[in-house]
């Protein structure tokens, strides 16, 4: 899969640098887009205002997805204005908006037409075709998430239908290959994998990271963040078992790439594990940046003034947006008491963020303190 193409321009677009304002949505939807291979076909992507539940009486097999969280690239937090623009993918969708606790934007959700391999057992020969749902989310104005998912369910039949039949169902994917008891599973496994999936197999990474570029190279963006960041993977499934409640299973791949698998007891669970999975892709990137932060000032005396350049930004402009759960469905928000007894993610992030608070404290009284003069005897 290749990378971000690119978009071309557009002259009602501002020029580098200037401010993100509200402009009718029909200049910006005749701008072109060129969509990248997908898993070695061509896809075709069409728009629709929500994601289509699979059919009636077809169990899902697997839900999959990827979500990429980086900080975006402006100097000062965006508003609702400037994000219903910037997040304008369908030209006349309106943005979904939460204001509180903290705000919440999510672009329409543009659906992306796959016909390729699931990845699974040597010669397990798992063929699925559909689409892949994609979506993104600012999280305060600050955050940037690409998430990109799809629910795997049998086909009714196996043989392959036009591509009308599966344009109407966004975000659901039908194997068309033979399907056993144990297909679920193994697409959970095979998926959650360490490294990069298979060539030839559904890559929901190059799709979530096509439209994170797509975001992050607006031009009403001024490309000047308070702060030097990278972007983590959260790469997820979720399946339907006998479970008396949801059951999280939550691992650190390397030092950027995490995987989690939810288990649920039924399909309405199902349907909001994504954002679930979005939120806690969210803290966790907040996790890795206030480490980062804290190795970075590690190379500096505690009561430096490089120092405190370097801990100012995150805890002016990222500290107030932990909030575990506060955006996530009430039918997962006990994931979140797994989350905090094990690995502990407000543990960690209070003893971080105390010790960066402590220093930032220890560098003001430094500066405080009034210079010494030497004077002559």
């Amino acid at each position: 899969m290749g990378e971000a193409s690119d978009f071309g321009s557009d002259p009602d677009r501002p020029s580098h640098g200037r401010r993100l304002r509200r402009r009718p949505a029909m200049p910006r939807g005749r701008r072109s887009v060129r969509q990248p291979p997908l898993a070695g076909r061509t896809p075709r992507a069409v728009s629709e205002k929500s994601p289509t539940p699979a059919a009636a009486g077809t169990r899902p097999l697997i839900l999959l997805g990827e979500v990429r969280t980086c900080l975006v690239p402006d100097s000062t937090a965006l508003s609702r204005d400037m994000l219903e623009e910037l997040l304008a993918l369908i030209p006349g969708e309106k943005m979904p908006w939460r204001e509180r606790p903290t705000t919440l934007a999510t672009s329409p959700t543009i659906a992306v037409g796959v016909d390729c391999q699931l990845a699974t057992r040597p010669r397990g020969g798992v063929r699925a075709v559909g689409t892949v749902a994609t979506n993104a989310v600012v999280v305060g104005g600050r955050v940037l998430q690409s998430s990109a998912h799809t629910t795997v369910v049998p086909a009714e039949t196996r043989q392959r239908q036009t591509w009308a039949h599966y344009l109407t169902r966004v975000g659901v994917m039908e194997v068309i290959s033979r399907v056993t008891d144990e297909t679920g599973g193994e697409l959970a496994d095979c998926f959650l994998a360490p490294g990069e999936q298979p060539d030839g197999t559904l890559d929901l990474a190059s799709i979530s990271q096509r439209l994170l570029a797509r975001i992050r190279m607006d031009m009403g963006l001024d490309q000047h963040a308070p702060m030097q960041t990278r972007t983590a993977r959260l790469r997820w499934a979720a399946r339907i078992a006998d479970v008396p409640q949801p059951i999280l299973r939550f691992q650190l791949q390397d030092e950027l790439v995490r995987t989690v698998l939810v288990t649920v007891h039924d399909e309405s669970e199902l349907a909001v594990a994504r954002r679930f999975c979005e939120d806690l892709a969210l803290h966790d990137w907040l996790l890795t940046v206030a480490r980062a932060v804290v190795e970075e000032a590690d190379l500096h005396p505690p009561s430096s003034t490089e120092s405190a350049e370097i801990i100012a930004p995150l805890l002016t402009h990222l500290a107030h947006l932990w909030m575990p759960g506060a955006h996530t469905p009430g039918a997962l928000r006990g994931l979140w008491e797994q989350v905090e007894r094990n690995p502990g993610f407000t543990r960690e992030w209070q003893a971080q963020v105390g010790q960066l608070r402590d220093r930032m404290s220890a560098a003001t009284l430094a500066a405080m303190r009034p210079s010494k003069i030497n004077t002559p005897d």
